[in-house]
C-alpha cells in the first residue's frame, strides 16, 4: 500500500462520533475529595490543632515563650 492508497482510504472511512455524556457520571454535589461534610470538618479541626501544638512546641523548643 503506498501513502495516496491510505490518505484515500482515510478519506472515504466515515468518522463515527461518540456521545462523550455516556462516560460522564452522575456527580453528587454532598461529597468533595470522597468525604462528606462532617468527615471534612473533622479533618479540618484535626489539621487546626496540629499546626497550633506544632507552633507553640516551636516556639516553646526556641525559647521564644516560657511557661510560669
Amino acid at each position: 500500500m503506498s501513502i495516496e492508497d491510505l490518505r484515500r482510504q482515510a478519506m472515504e472511512e466515515e468518522l463515527v462520533v461518540e456521545d462523550p455524556n455516556q462516560y460522564l457520571a452522575p456527580s453528587r454535589s454532598d461529597k468533595l475529595f470522597g468525604m462528606t461534610a462532617a468527615e471534612r470538618m473533622f479533618v479540618s479541626v484535626g489539621c487546626f490543632f496540629l499546626t497550633t501544638l506544632g507552633g507553640f512546641l516551636l516556639l516553646l523548643v526556641m525559647d521564644k515563650i516560657a511557661l510560669p
